[in-house]
């Protein structure tokens, strides 16, 4: 082989750039690009070329790295000729070189192993560059290989190392505040605060994850399912210590801030700790391991550590410590320690008097928004001053006596009883409790004033007694620990509770109604429309009706009849007023049983839209309706609900059904995300709650790839923005499919998913899964074909056997299979000249043998001529055509010249 001046440079300078001291005891051979099977000519002519580039490089500039590189190998080289000089020609001494190498190697590579381990084996991992560095201390050059035995035989694992954050990505307050809360809860870390129940390991370094749970994550929609949780639980110090580290979090999700990074901060927070501490590296895995890491993320964490923390500041670097955590007041004590001399002292006083004077700005500004009633603004500004002085004693003080701002959208639910529904105030404050009041007409000014309904810690009470047809007034009042009440979220309403616990029996020949009237009730007033909801009140027949039902014998069966009920009071000044309308529906049909057999299927993307398939059972003389929403139903199967309340719940899903396999079929166009689907069977006795179907329609994965590597297939795809989950499906004939899930973390960290495939064709399909506060929203699959494995063929060009072919021009070529494969064409080719063919138009056909199959190890044989008229020397080499077909290995070059 020709020598190559690019790949020495790349193979032999590259690797001694940069390196001190003598050059390594390594492979002479390598240093001179000697290769195997060189006779003297050959080397004498090698030993030339080498030396000739040596002193080229060596008179180039001297800011060159190859430059002091090739000086030192010519000094080298002449050391060399004066120790061995003509014995540099001969094939045998380079055979010498290298049976010699071999044994250097050997105890080189020991105390390679030896070192590794001794370095890294508490981790179990080692990066590239750690490697590079341990491998850079010892005077020997290792291949590919090599390398790869020590790292195996010490036990390591090359990976590479991830960024720790250096921070947390919240305000250092309330990051401060997070920590105490998280303390007092007894959580070690977020993770263990918004999954309580998690006993399994998980992964943080490359993003959360817990192996076999992909469903559990750390979303702000976590953090808020968490919250109502501890709403609902029985106050105690630990409870309260929860709602505030959640305040904490939901407010720095908000702002953006990765909940991941917090986790991953907190751990590695603690493990740098020990790390300045000099505890070894197996027990700084140990301590994360203890607060919740997979032993592999434990490792990879420590390994991506800096070696060493410092554990010693100055007085000028805890002054800027502290002024970096806020804490104002104790950095201006501090600065008493720094020595008048220092060059920073008179920086950091500037500094100090700098956050001084915003203080005083931010609590001026705080007077100002009270003044104006603007007490969200107030709080905001109050905190900002408290994060740059979190040590100032009295504006903790002053945060728990400052007044909540007022609840927000009070509104009143007029029944028995009367419910009142209202927004928490706009205050990152958990220490919040309410009182509701009822005035005569207007609401009351003050939380004293008026009728006490209810004081409570939720946002929501109930008037169990108010005085019905009457014009009341209501208002809500907030206050925190300190008992300062805020101002009032106000509503008025005017009494009148509509009827209550309507029910419809429906046969083919009679409609009853019954319902239960508010005692206040003078009269409730019934109207009948048919196939249409009734516009208002006073639209369709008028129906007599007892005081608490009625029934209806003027129906006819298959039609649909709307009731609306309107129940009369009367005011304080005698006067009629009426309730809102409540309407029914009812079908004189047979009896319609739960529909329990709804199936959801999405079929294809359509736009920005998604394909679904619903079916289900028909029932003779029922109609089924299909409602989509984005919450679960508050109804339990089989129960029977009024359509006014059935208007209430998401939207309905329309089309034309059609028969198919005994099923009822509906194919309709919804949006992406996740849905809830609700069957609802309109019989006689109306209509009857299904069991509800939760099914997520994601946006389909993009430009789906997947390309074969040997055993590895590389799938790629385009990840839509809503979808942070993939499930991937290997289809194989013969096989169980093989589904397993990729986060779009690790895909981006990995460039990619790999799998293993066997030799034979598959099918790759991906689905989309887009995870949201309600479930899971899958896609359609997209599919892709995975060619089948090349075969692997080896191929000799022999004599044939017998001493009368021994000058014969007939060959045999022998091709060996190394599994079941099958080409189209198996070609011979000769070309003449010095350059061998690489394609079979490159030479002469000799020989072309059509559709092939080969068992695996089976050796077939097939016999050519050499051409007589070709000049010598030439080459003759064979090919599979198409090339895709199988891969073919080449014999030596020597086999291949004749």
């Amino acid at each position: 082989m020709e020598f190559d001046p690019a790949r020495y440079d790349r193979e032999v300078i590259g690797p001694l750039r940069g390196r001190r001291g003598r050059l390594p005891d390594g492979d002479l051979r390598v240093r001179y690009a000697v290769e195997p099977g060189m006779d003297r000519a050959a080397l004498e002519q090698r030993l030339r070329k080498v030396r000739t580039y040596w002193n080229q490089k060596a008179s180039g500039p001297a800011a060159q790295a190859a430059t002091g590189v090739c000086k030192r190998l010519l000094a080298a080289d002449e050391e060399l000729k004066r120790t061995a000089g003509s014995a540099m020609l001969d094939p045998a001494w380079w055979e010498q070189q290298a049976t010699a190498y071999r044994q250097r190697a050997r105890g080189a590579l020991d105390g390679l192993v030896r070192d590794l381990r001794d370095s890294y084996g508490g981790s179990g991992r080692v990066t590239p560059g750690q490697l590079a560095a341990i491998v850079a201390h010892h005077q020997a050059t290792f291949d590919h290989d090599q390398l790869d035995q020590a790292v195996r035989q010490a036990k390591l694992v090359v990976v590479e190392p991830v960024e720790l954050p250096a921070d947390s990505g919240m305000e250092r307050t309330a990051y401060r505040t997070l920590t105490e809360n998280l303390g007092i809860a007894g959580a070690s870390t977020i993770v263990h605060l918004l999954h309580p129940d998690l006993r399994e390991p998980f992964r943080l370094c490359t993003g959360f994850a817990v192996p076999g749970r992909p469903e559990l994550t750390l979303t702000a929609e976590v953090v808020r399912a968490r919250s109502a949780a501890e709403n609902a639980a029985a106050d105690s110090p630990v409870v309260r210590a929860r709602k505030a580290a959640l305040v904490a979090l939901r407010t720095a999700a908000d702002r953006g801030v990765a909940l991941a990074g917090i986790a991953l901060f907190q751990v590695a927070e603690q493990v740098r700790q020990g790390r300045a501490a000099g505890l070894a590296d197996r027990l700084l895995v140990r301590t994360a391991v203890d607060l919740g890491l997979t032993p592999e993320d434990a490792e990879l964490l420590v390994l991506s550590m800096p070696a060493t923390v410092s554990a010693t500041t100055t007085p000028a670097d805890q002054v800027r410590e502290l002024l970096g955590q806020g804490e104002l007041r104790t950095a201006a004590q501090r600065l008493a320690a720094v020595p008048a001399e220092h060059a920073d002292r008179e920086t950091l006083r500037r500094e100090i008097a700098a956050a001084e004077q915003r203080v005083a700005e931010l609590l001026d500004q705080v007077d100002q928004a009270l003044a104006a009633d603007r007490e969200e603004a107030a709080e905001q500004l109050l905190r900002q001053a408290l994060a740059a002085a979190a040590d100032g004693t009295d504006l903790a003080a002053r945060l728990r006596r400052l007044r909540p701002p007022p609840p927000q959208d009070l509104r009143v639910h007029p029944g028995a009883p009367t419910v009142l529904s209202w927004a928490r105030p706009a205050t990152e404050r958990t220490d919040l409790r309410y009182r509701v009041v009822r005035g005569d007409g207007d609401p009351p000014a003050t939380p004293q004033a008026g009728t006490l309904v209810a004081e409570t810690t939720e946002p929501t009470a109930a008037d169990p007694e108010p005085p019905v047809g009457a014009r009341c007034g209501y208002a809500v009042f907030a206050a925190g620990e300190s008992g300062a009440w805020s101002r009032a979220a106000t509503a008025i309403a005017l009494l009148t509770p509509p009827v209550g616990e309507v029910t419809v029996l429906a046969t083919p020949h009679e409609v009853t109604l019954a319902w239960r009237p508010h005692p206040a009730t003078v009269a409730v007033r019934v109207r009948r429309t048919e196939s249409r909801r009734p516009g208002s009140p006073d639209d369709g027949v008028p129906l007599r009706a007892e005081p608490t039902g009625l029934t209806d014998t003027t129906v006819q069966q298959g039609r649909d009849y709307h009731y609306s009920l309107v129940a009369v009071y009367r005011d304080p000044a005698g006067r009629q007023v009426t309730s809102a309308m409540v309407v029914v529906t009812a079908a004189p049909r047979p009896r319609a049983r739960p529909v329990e057999s709804l199936t959801v299927e999405p079929v294809r993307a359509v736009g920005s839209r998604v394909r679904v398939r619903l079916s289900w059972l028909p029932q003779p003389g029922v109609r089924v309706r299909i409602r989509r929403a984005d919450t679960p139903p508050p109804w339990p199967v089989g129960a029977t609900v009024h359509e006014p309340v059935l208007d209430g719940y998401g939207v309905e899903v329309t089309g034309a059904p059609a028969d198919a396999d005994g099923r009822r079929v509906l194919e309709a166009d919804v949006p992406q995300g996740f849905h809830v689907y609700l069957p609802l069977a309109v019989g006689g006795e109306g209509t009857i709650v299904g069991r509800p179907v939760t099914q997520g329609t994601a946006a389909p994965v993009e430009r789906l790839r997947a390309q074969r590597a040997g055993d590895q297939v590389d799938i790629s795809w385009v990840w839509p923005d809503t979808v942070s989950l993939a499930e991937v499906t290997h289809a194989r004939d013969g096989c169980p499919d093989e589904v397993f899930q990729v986060s779009r973390s690790r895909y981006l960290h990995e460039k990619g998913c790999r799998l293993t495939a066997d030799d034979r064709p598959a099918r790759v399909g991906v689905v989309g899964i887009a995870v949201g506060p309600a479930g899971r929203s899958r896609s359609p699959a997209v599919w892709c074909d995975v060619p089948g494995r090349p075969g692997r063929l080896a191929y000799t060009v022999e004599r044939l056997a017998g001493l009368r072919n021994r000058f014969s021009p007939r060959r045999a070529l022998a091709v060996t299979a190394e599994r079941d494969c099958a080409v189209a064409h198996l070609i011979v080719v000769a070309r003449a000249g010095p350059v061998l063919p690489v394609r079979p138009d490159q030479g002469r056909e000799l020989l072309r043998v059509s559709d092939v199959e080969f068992g695996a190890g089976q050796t077939r044989r097939f016999e050519f001529d050499l051409p007589g008229e070709l000049p010598r020397p030439y080459w003759i080499r064979c090919f599979v055509d198409p090339p895709s077909g199988a891969v073919l290995r080449d014999p030596p070059v020597d086999q291949l010249k004749v």
